[in-house]
């Protein structure tokens, strides 16, 4: 194994490759671009006989760097370098990650805002609509073209945890086991009604039209608003209490709270797209395991590997009532899971925070041998 380049406590990780499809890549709606290419990472190394590898699925907003940095002066490492390194959960000393930008996200993967080489102008509203069923057959081209037959985990958060279940029901047999945080089987309505709220938000800023707003070159209200509405469902009222309150921003009568989303929606916008926002978030609310598959138990019938479920009990989005649902499946079908309740203050984006509190629930169970339906499911008490 080459030595890692070590920056304090990250490492330096090389750009994303480009999986480049020449006959094109075929949505679930059957709708093909082609061609099309498909970008990600790899952090660490893959052993000889492909059996270290683990999958991380990113949420919404990131993208496929997951770790690491491309150069010293970068100033922020990927979005799960809190776990992903040498030493830490996902222990890059004998672990191989990789990380996928599925279809349509704007972070390297053929996008919404990619250009659409029978006119010359980006796809916009032409793009099709993506699902999670989309984003997995992605991510196992990318696994397929590593040689990579069986998967040593699926792991992820939110948006990730939801690819990780939907790989347990669709390619069981590909995973040895899962790691699925702050996500369950579908988006409860709570979390729906406020998703679809900020997409109808986007949708009428006039400068959207209907989704060709390329050529308007500047950011959209809209998606800054549509952001700043997504972005609390991320936090807790504890969150908000501690950080905010009633507080006023200096001498003037702004709140604090009104701020503080003012900035997050218009750093949003500058760097994500509209469309490609839309299009996720709307997979995401479209995923319903057991509408799909006529019940829980039914979806993970086949899956014969462990899950690892953690949730977090001030997510407003994905309740611990939610992944519990999950939970109780496994345990029907007799599968190997374990369940964790983190008591935290940090809501939905505990998953990318509370990285001292996930860190030891991963070591344990990664470090357990792979124990099959035959034995118990385990319910553990909150932390």
């Amino acid at each position: 194994m080459a030595e890692p380049h070590l920056i304090g406590d990250t490492f330096l990780t090389p750009p994303p490759t480009l999986l480049t499809i020449p006959e094109g890549f075929r949505f679930r709606s059957e709708e093909v671009i082609a061609p099309f290419s498909i970008a990600y990472e790899t952090f660490g190394e893959l052993n000889e006989d492909r059996s270290n590898a683990i999958l991380v699925c990113h949420a919404l907003s990131p993208s496929a760097h997951a770790a690491g940095k491309y150069s010293e002066t970068d100033p922020k490492p990927g979005w799960w370098d809190g776990l992903i390194g040498y030493g830490k959960a996902f222990d890059l000393r004998h672990d191989f990650v990789v990380c996928v930008n599925f279809p349509g996200s704007c972070w390297g993967t053929t996008a919404p805002s990619s250009i659409n080489p029978r006119t010359g102008r980006p796809w916009g509203s032409a793009y099709p609509q993506v699902t999670i069923h989309d984003m997995i057959e992605a991510e196992r081209a990318v696994v397929d073209a590593l040689g990579i037959s069986r998967l040593k985990a699926v792991a992820g958060g939110s948006l990730g945890g939801m690819q990780v279940l939907m790989w347990g029901a669709l390619h069981p047999e590909r995973a040895a086991s899962l790691i699925s945080m702050a996500a369950a089987a579908a988006v409860p309505v709570e979390g729906m009604a406020w998703h679809v709220i900020g997409r109808k938000i986007i949708e009428s800023d006039p400068a959207f039209r209907g989704g060709d707003y390329y050529e308007n070159g500047s950011t959209l209200r809209g998606l800054e608003v549509a952001r700043m509405v997504g972005h609390m469902t991320y936090l807790s009222q504890e969150a908000l209490e501690q950080k905010f309150g009633r507080r006023r921003r200096g001498s003037t009568r702004q709140f604090e709270i009104d701020s503080y989303l003012e900035y997050q929606g218009k750093k949003f916008a500058q760097s994500y797209d509209a469309n490609s926002y839309i299009r996720v978030q709307r997979a995401m609310d479209e995923m319903d395991l057991e509408e799909e598959f006529g019940s829980l138990p039914k979806a993970f019938a086949r899956f014969d590997g462990r899950a690892l479920l953690i949730s977090f009990d001030t997510d407003w989005l994905f309740p611990p009532a939610e992944v519990l649902k999950v939970y109780s499946a496994f345990s029907a079908l007799g599968v190997r899971s374990e369940y964790h309740e983190i008591v935290t203050t940090n809501g939905h984006d505990a998953f990318l925070i509370d990285y001292d509190l996930i860190t030891p629930l991963v070591n344990d169970f990664l470090a357990g041998p792979e124990k099959t339906k035959a034995e118990t499911s385990t319910h553990l008490n909150p932390l």
